[in-house]
């Protein structure tokens, strides 16, 4: 099991529009060739975790679809790989909210689920990847009602209108641009604190939750945005819907766009009365979340989850002798963590888990290379061969965690 992927911690807005507008699933999934496949995809991260006999083969074939279909030299340089235990650990982290940009984000948790349910559906989600969609779900469920993260409903439209809010901008007309999930909670926010509050939209009626906003048709959209003090913008159009020709003129204004791929023109930036947020703006701007000790408590919690897991999948879904080989390698670890905790005397339940995370991540490593000769083709070992030299080498069931 592995994942290649980038997000707004890797990789620049630029080369995530790129995999936006030109890696298609089908596409991304074909280059890949791997057994089980599932892409998770949102505004600020593009993952594929697969199942492959040959993960660096699959690698190396995505990597090069991924430059040709962005056309963007070096973008291999914005991808991480992570794999086993590593790869599964990442996705708990991200269906709890860890890795949003507003932690705890409420969205991607269904966005995971949602993944997990489309690669099931077609057919590529199966014996590996089905149950870990369905336990990433779970565990972020149990992770955001266990540290209370993000209360309310705190997400980037909240983090959009606070950006808003420190520039000092005058917000007595304000357009929102779209009908989704994000501009709904904005609008929510907005509510008795502008003086008219415009939303853009194709439906001829504002849908629920939009009601008492003042409805704009598309063909009148430039015109009503040059009235507006603030625009935010959060639609799935491919190609802008403003540009620096529309928002000319004396009037200062806020412009945030949550569109991916961007719905603003960048050339925005060059107006001396316009200030524009995008994406990676935002990110910037949610930084000081990261270093909350709620935060550093939850990612061991799901750490430990990720372990279990793994550990579960190996004994469920590979041979009994990788089974084998990781129930050694675990007793080694938990025996030499009994024998350090007690040479180190009274430590810190924060100095014990950050041991035992090092403990899990280290024989996490060690056993992947291991397992990926395992699943491997080998021209010249069958894998009744691969798996009795595993054991032969390893050893996996004797006395050594004594």
């Amino acid at each position: 099991m592995a994942l290649i992927g980038t997000s707004y911690k890797s990789s620049g807005i630029q080369f995530r529009e790129a995999l936006a507008k030109n890696a298609t699933e089908d596409h991304v999934e074909d280059a890949l060739a791997a057994d089980e496949s599932a892409l998770l995809s949102t505004c600020n991260r593009f993952e594929l975790y697969f199942v492959s006999r040959e993960p660096r083969e699959s690698y190396a074939s995505l990597v090069r679809h991924l430059k040709d279909v962005t056309g963007i030299a070096g973008s291999e340089a914005g991808l991480y790989r992570l794999e086993g235990e590593e790869a599964v650990e990442h996705l708990f982290r991200v269906a709890s909210g860890l890795e949003s940009v507003v932690v705890g984000e409420p969205q991607i948790l269904s966005q995971v689920r949602g993944a997990g349910v489309r690669s099931r559906k077609k057919g590529n989600s199966r014996g590996m990847l089905s149950p870990l969609f369905d336990r990433a779900y779970r565990v972020g469920s149990r992770v955001r009602e266990a540290y209370g993260f993000a209360p309310g409903e705190a997400s980037l439209s909240y983090l959009a209108l606070d950006a808003v809010d420190r520039t000092g901008a005058a917000k007595e007309s304000v357009m929102l641009i779209g009908t989704g999930k994000m501009i709904r909670l904005a609008a929510r926010r907005l509510k008795g604190k502008t003086k008219r509050l415009y939303v853009v939209s194709r439906r001829k009626v504002p849908p629920a939750g939009l009601e008492w906003c003042t409805l704009v048709k598309y063909p009148d959209l430039k015109k009503f945005a040059k009235r507006c003090d603030v625009i935010v913008s959060a639609t799935t159009a491919r190609r802008p819907v403003l540009s620096a020709s529309d928002l000319a003129g004396r009037k200062r204004r806020v412009v945030v766009d949550l569109g991916m791929p961007r719905n603003v023109s960048d050339s925005v930036r060059e107006l001396p009365n316009v200030k524009l947020f995008n994406l990676d703006d935002l990110a910037k701007a949610a930084g000081s979340w990261k270093a909350s000790p709620r935060l550093q408590v939850a990612g061991g919690a799901v750490a430990k989850e990720a372990h279990e897991f793994y550990q579960w999948l190996v004994q469920t879904r590979m041979s009994a002798t990788l089974a084998n080989l990781y129930s050694w390698a675990e007793a080694v670890r938990e025996a030499e963590l009994k024998r350090a905790v007690s040479r180190l005397g009274g430590i810190s339940g924060r100095d014990k888990r950050v041991v035992d995370a090092m403990g899990r991540r280290i024989v996490s490593k060690i056993l992947a290379r291991p397992t990926r000769f395992a699943r491997s083709r080998h021209a010249s070992l069958t894998e009744e061969e691969k798996l009795d030299l595993l054991g032969s080498v390893f050893g996996a069931g004797g006395s050594d965690a004594e």
